[in-house]
């Protein structure tokens, strides 16, 4: 019985990923069908994970199953009528929308946890009993058969906006990026950035950089991106050198920034470009930079990390002995490299990402065909398609149920209003909005996965931004970038603990730590606010001053937060580093320079103090006295 409910889940899965694969290619679906189908698939795989987990069939989710195909299927069947409805809910519907709102919120807890599902019944809450709270903050207040209603029957709920991304983009991307490691990318990526960055200082967690880096711009989930390089790279990491809170915080600040790194991005990113109504290639452009510099200070806090704790990099003979030369590798599976610069230039063009990922999916089974080595058979592909249908379950719920919240903030008006008093306690002042919203959004995120954060925070205090003046795509870029930040912050990160796990250290250790090396990545939202050419938007050439000035200050900065700059730093040096690093940040042509005068000459007289300590270890020590 057992084996024969996990061979039916698995075949479920397959099935879900196929369907939703073929409906990326094909689009133009009834939202009232297409998003419906997706929540019952997501629902009905969760149950059936808890059967072949039990390895016996049980009432419940027996139970559960049938009550998901009654009460979604009804919106599939009548999704004619349910769109006329306007959200006036009749009859066996009231039951009906009950049963859903449960199933969802029960799914929701299984797969994520408690914290979204007891927000969704505050916010139901909030919008039943508003007109019991005094002041600003209450309303007139809604029935709770409209409130159900609205949920159901209309296209602003339960199957708004958020679950028509999860049904059209995430599942895709998420089986486009399981067919493209699994054909021999991932050994390609691996190979190359051990033979290139494996040797210098702190080589192992280079890799683990730019390993994650790469899958992280496929998978677009940290916790995955984590639980799967991690395995590899934290172990590597702890084995040269490295202490286990400081290997579980490379892999978590590298995965994390997975994404921020296009083509791909995360499944926020998605949903931004609809909220928006900004185009997905867009969004792509406009994330380069900034994404180029979280790496680059991550990259380089790990250098002058490793330097100060005085950790070599991978042997020649190591790296030869367990890792193919880059040139054998390009040749057996450099071909591989093909479908990722197709699916850029389709994106970049402006095709529908779901299709384009759907194309890519097909064309990388296609290419790898050119080598023996890297060829898919029939069982990889379906593997691939299982393993995207449950990997995208927890995106699915927590699409699903952040829809609910961030309906009833849409509904209730609670965002609006949070967003004119924010403003208003703030006088005014962008700087201070923009510390309110990087607080908010990342309490908002603790808990919650990255969709699920941006989703709440683009209901509530996108608004504040963009009434004090910052352009919309900037807006949703800067709470984009700490809802993703939020992953790696203490004390509830959801890739913090994944991280801190495989590494066995103190969670709060490896948060800390995570945070000291992305601390470049909580800044550059604030840089791309002020300076909006980080985004390639205005004047090349201001954009290409601003760029070299902000790279400069991401590598200073991480040599002032690491201590490490040809030796170690003192706290006046660390401090006069800091300094010329923010200089460096800041717009305008003299902080510029300033900031460049500051850090150039700390450089020049940390190669003066090196020498100057070189000089003296080669000096003969003088002959004691006295003596015979």
């Amino acid at each position: 019985m057992a084996e024969a409910l996990a061979r039916a889940y698995r075949g479920a899965a397959l099935v879900f990923a196929g369907v939703f694969m073929v409906g990326a290619w094909r689009g133009g679906v009834d939202l009232f069908v297409d998003r419906p189908l997706f929540v019952l698939c997501a629902l009905s795989l969760i149950f059936l994970d808890s059967l072949a987990r039990a390895g016996r069939l049980r009432a419940a989710e027996l139970a559960a199953l049938g009550l998901t195909v009654v009460s979604v299927g009804y919106i599939i069947v009548h999704h004619e009528t349910v769109a006329y409805q306007a959200g006036i809910a009749q009859g066996m519907q009231v039951y009906l929308a009950v049963v859903a709102l449960v199933l969802i919120l029960e799914a929701t807890r299984r797969v994520i946890g408690w914290t979204l599902p007891i927000l969704v019944l505050l916010m139901i809450g909030y919008a039943v009993g508003g007109r019991a709270i005094p002041g600003e903050w209450g309303h007139a207040g809604f029935g709770l058969r409209d409130v159900l209603g609205y949920l159901y029957l209309t296209a602003d709920g339960m199957w708004s906006l958020p679950v028509g991304v999860a049904a059209t983009y995430i599942l895709v991307f998420i089986v486009l990026g399981q067919v493209m490691l699994k054909s021999g990318l991932a050994d390609l990526l691996n190979s190359v950035a051990m033979r290139t960055a494996g040797h210098v200082r702190g080589g192992p967690a280079q890799v683990s950089v730019v390993g994650s880096m790469a899958f992280g711009s496929v998978s677009g989930s940290a916790p995955a991106n984590v639980a799967v390089t991690g395995s590899v790279t934290i172990p590597m990491m702890k084995r040269y050198g490295f202490p286990p809170a400081m290997a579980g915080a490379v892999e978590l600040a590298s995965s994390a920034g997975g994404q921020l790194m296009p083509p791909v991005m995360g499944a926020a990113a998605f949903i931004m470009a609809e909220l928006t109504r900004i185009p997905y290639a867009q969004i792509v452009v406009a994330a380069l930079v900034p994404a180029v510099l979280y790496y680059l200070g991550v990259g380089a806090s790990v250098y002058f990390g490793a330097s100060r704790m005085g950790l070599r990099g991978v042997s020649a003979e190591e790296i030869r002995d367990a890792f193919m030369p880059v040139g054998q590798a390009l040749r057996t599976r450099g071909h591989m490299l093909i479908p990722l610069g197709v699916l850029v230039a389709l994106v970049v063009s402006g095709m529908n990402p779901p299709r384009a990922a759907a194309l890519v999916a097909v064309l990388t089974v296609a290419v790898s065909y050119l080598n023996r080595q890297t060829r898919m058979g029939l069982r990889t592909i379906a593997g691939c398609l299982a393993d995207g249908g449950t990997r995208t379950l927890e995106a699915a719920m927590g699409t699903a149920c952040s829809a609910l919240i961030y309906s009833m903030i849409v509904f209730t008006g609670i965002g609006l209003k949070f967003s004119s008093l924010a403003v208003e306690a703030a006088g005014g002042s962008v700087f201070i909005v923009l510390l309110f919203v990087v607080a908010a959004t990342l309490v908002l995120g603790l808990a919650l996965p990255t969709t699920a954060a941006y989703l709440i925070a683009a209901a509530t205090v996108a608004p504040a931004l963009e009434s004090v003046g910052i352009p919309t795509l900037h807006a949703h870029m800067f709470i984009f970038y700490y809802s993703v930040l939020a992953t790696i912050t203490p004390p509830e990160g959801m890739a913090l603990f994944t991280a801190s796990a495989i590494a066995g250290s103190n969670w709060l250790e490896t948060g800390l730590k995570g945070m000291m090396l992305t601390l470049s990545g909580y800044l550059v939202p604030f840089g791309f606010v002020f300076i909006p050419t980080l985004l390639l938007r205005g004047d090349p050439a201001d954009a290409a001053v601003h760029i070299a000035t902000a790279l400069a200050g991401v590598v200073f900065l991480s040599a002032a937060v690491m201590g490490y700059l040809r030796g170690p730093l003192h706290w006046l040096e660390r401090l006069s580093l800091l300094v010329g690093a923010a200089l460096l940040f800041l717009p305008g042509l003299e902080p510029s320079l300033a900031g460049l005068a500051v850090c150039g000459g700390m450089t020049l007289w940390r190669a003066a103090a090196g020498r100057r300590a070189a000089s003296r270890a080669r000096r003969p020590e003088p002959a004691a006295p006295g003596g015979n």
